[in-house]
């Protein structure tokens, strides 16, 4: 379960672990001249494009494998902008 066939030399039936994920994003950051970098910060950023692009929070709970859907109200924001296009104006106020 959840397993990654990604592998460029023998074994290629066997997943590779996780120490060898991390060590392939920390020498892909090295590449691009980063010093440091966590792989979290990909997820986090996948999510938040996931949800800018109308992703439903269940959606992004479900890819990031996440057992609650509380864990995944941190990328629950308030688009002011497109919210103020489809509010309704408040009873008795003037309209600008």
């Amino acid at each position: 379960m959840g397993d990654v066939f990604v592998r460029v030399y023998a074994p290629h039936d066997q997943s590779i672990s996780v120490d060898t994920v991390h060590r392939v994003i920390r020498d892909a950051y090295h590449r691009i001249g980063l010093t440091h970098g966590r792989s979290h910060a990909l997820r986090h950023t996948l999510a938040c494009q996931l949800v800018n692009h109308g992703s439903s929070l269940k959606e992004v709970a479900d890819l990031l494998r996440h057992r609650s859907l509380n864990t995944s109200l941190i990328y629950a924001k308030l688009d002011i902008t497109s919210l103020a296009a489809v509010a309704l104006p408040w009873p008795g106020s003037i309209k600008l």
